[in-house]
């Protein structure tokens, strides 16, 4: 009974697994500010690339900053991607 137990088990994770990474969700990370760019982007690293996004927020930002940045719909749409809250305490 155990074994016939493992193997539903193990079907029925695979089965999710294969759906989830299918999935499409908002995925967000942490990030820091690395350039201001001319255009009123923001340069950022994520995984060792450098990225132009959007400031979502309205209020200027600085060099080095904390920021959490969203891709709308995970990892499908890097040019979607724009900063949407700052990290930590700031003193504007």
């Amino acid at each position: 009974m155990n074994k016939l137990n493992d193997i539903i088990l193990s079907a029925i994770e695979k089965k999710l697994t294969e759906k989830l990474s299918a999935a499409y969700y908002d995925k967000t990370f942490p990030s820091v500010i690395y350039g201001i760019n001319n255009d009123g982007t923001y340069q950022i690293v994520r995984e060792g690339h450098l990225y132009t996004v959007q400031n979502g927020l309205g209020i200027p930002l600085k060099i080095t900053q904390g920021v959490w940045v969203t891709m709308p719909c995970g990892i499908k749409n890097l040019k979607d991607m724009y900063i949407s809250a700052i990290r930590g305490n700031v003193k504007l």
